[in-house]
C-alpha cells in the first residue's frame, strides 16, 4: 500500500515551517531525457518532489510561498491534457488526481506558471535544491521569469530536505521492510539457480523478473552479481561472467517498493561448498557485522563506526595471518561500513559527521576483498536506529 496523502501534506508543512519569511520554493518533478532519436529513458521523478507530493509524473512544478507574516501557501502546476499526444503516450495526471495524491487544493496548468512567478517581488528569497541531477532542475524559457530568478537571493533547499528524509516515519519504515522482504524472497528464489556454467546475467535477469512479477516498482539499483575476482570491484554491474566451480559469488540486490529501497548483500559458494580460506573470510565478515549491529545506536558517529570496523578487520586479518600487524587494512576493506537508505539507495545525508538518531535507516555492510585470492565477500543488512540500539529490517 502506498503512503497516504497526509504523509506528503505533513512533509510540506515541515518544509514551510523551516523556510525563511518572504520566500518562494520551487521543486520540479523532472523532465524526460532522450535516449535516441525515437526513444526516451524511463522517467524517474525527483525523489524530493515525490517526498513532498506523492506524484511521479514529468514536468510538474510545486511552488511553496511564505510571506512576510509567515503565511505559507502552496500551488501545483501540471501539464494540460493534449488529446493527440494521449493517443501515443497515454493520459497525463489531471487536477483531480493530483489533488487526491498530494492534498494540494490549488492546482493550475504549466502555461500559467510564468505569470505566477513573474508577479513575485524580486527582493524575495528563492529556494532551489542545488544537488539534484540536471534533468530534475527547474528551467524556464520565459525571459521575464529568467530575469526575476537572477535577481533573487538564492537559498539551498537541500539541507532542509536531507535532514527531514534522514528520520523515517513509521510508514516509511514499513515501506522499507516491504522492499527488503521482496528482496529477500527474490534472492531465495534466485539462489536455487546457482550452479557452475550459468552466467551472472542469468541470475540478475531472474531477480528482476521476480520483482516485476511480484509488483515491485523495479530495481532499487542495478543488481551486482559478481563471481570470483569480479567481487573485488565494489560496483561491478556488467554481470557477464560464467560461474565457475570453486568460486564465491557476491550478490548486492535491492527491490524498490512504493518508492522505497531495499539493499541486501550475500556471498555464497558457486558449487555449495567453500574452501577453508573462503569459509574463514566469510566468518570474519559475519562476525564483524554482528559486532557492528551492537555498535549502531543513538549517539554513535558514523566516522567512529567506520573506525571500529577497520580496527576489527585489522585484528581479525592479523590473527588469521592474512596481513602483518603494521599493514593498512584499507587494501582489503576499502568502503564505508554503511549509508543511509530510503527513497534513494544512498539516501540524502546532511553534510558533516553523521551522528545516529532514532528513526534513521542505514545499511551495515562489512566486506573483505582479496584480489590476489580472487575472493570478495560482503554481507549487508539494513537497520533502523531505535531508542536503545537498532533493529534489523
Amino acid at each position: 500500500m502506498a503512503l497516504i496523502q497526509s504523509f506528503y501534506m505533513n512533509n510540506r508543512k515541515k518544509v514551510g515551517e523551516q523556510l525563511k519569511k518572504n520566500c518562494i520554493a520551487i521543486v520540479f518533478s523532472g523532465r524526460v531525457v532522450e535516449m535516441s532519436l525515437d526513444e526516451d529513458y524511463p522517467f524517474f521523478a525527483s525523489n524530493n518532489f515525490y517526498y513532498l507530493t506523492g506524484i511521479r509524473e514529468p514536468n510538474v512544478v510545486l511552488i511553496i510561498k511564505k510571506n512576510m507574516d509567515g503565511l505559507v501557501t502552496e500551488k501545483l502546476f501540471i501539464e494540460e491534457a493534449d488529446p493527440f499526444k494521449e493517443k501515443w503516450i497515454g493520459k497525463k495526471i489531471d487536477k483531480e488526481q493530483a489533488q487526491i495524491l498530494s492534498g494540494i487544493e490549488a492546482i493550475d496548468y504549466s502555461k500559467n506558471l510564468a505569470k505566477e512567478i513573474g508577479v513575485v517581488d524580486s527582493s524575495i528569497r528563492l529556494y532551489f535544491d542545488f544537488k539534484i541531477p540536471e534533468h530534475q532542475s527547474f528551467k524556464t524559457k520565459d525571459k521575464n521569469v529568467q530575469k526575476f530568478l537572477k535577481q533573487c537571493e538564492l537559498k539551498d533547499l537541500h539541507p532542509i530536505l536531507s535532514k527531514m528524509r534522514m528520520i523515517k516515519t513509521p510508514a516509511e519504515i514499513v515501506a522499507i521492510k516491504k522492499a527488503n522482504a521482496m528482496t529477500k524472497e527474490g534472492f531465495k528464489e534466485m539462489r536455487t539457480l546457482i550452479k557452475p556454467g550459468i552466467y551472472e546475467y542469468e541470475l540478475a535477469a531472474f531477480f528482476e523478473y521476480f520483482l516485476k512479477k511480484e509488483g515491485a516498482d523495479g530495481l532499487a539499483f542495478e543488481s551486482i552479481v559478481a563471481s570470483g575476482k569480479n567481487a573485488t570491484t565494489l560496483h561491478y554491474v556488467s554481470n557477464h561472467a560464467k560461474l565457475k566451480s570453486g568460486d564465491l559469488i557476491l550478490f548486492d540486490l535491492g527491490a524498490r517498493v512504493n518508492g522505497y529501497c531495499g539493499d541486501i548483500s550475500r556471498t555464497l559458494a558457486v558449487n555449495g561448498d567453500m574452501t577453508f580460506i573462503q569459509e574463514k573470510i566469510v566468518h570474519m565478515v559475519e562476525s564483524v557485522q554482528k559486532e557492528m549491529f551492537l555498535a549502531y545506536k543513538p549517539g554513535a558517529a558514523m566516522k567512529n563506526l567506520q573506525g571500529l570496523a577497520k580496527d576489527l578487520f585489522l585484528e581479525k586479518c592479523c590473527d588469521a595471518g592474512f596481513i602483518p600487524k603494521d599493514q593498512d587494512i584499507t587494501e582489503f576493506y576499502y568502503h564505508g561500513i554503511g549509508h543511509s537508505l530510503g527513497l534513494d539507495t544512498h539516501d540524502l545525508c546532511p553534510g558533516g559527521d553523521l551522528v545516529l538518531e532514532p528513526g534513521m535507516v542505514l545499511t551495515v555492510e562489512p566486506g573483505l576483498y582479496m584480489e590476489k585470492l580472487g575472493i570478495g565477500v560482503r554481507i549487508e543488512d539494513d537497520v533502523v536506529i531505535t531508542a536503545n540500539g537498532c533493529e534489523v529490517l
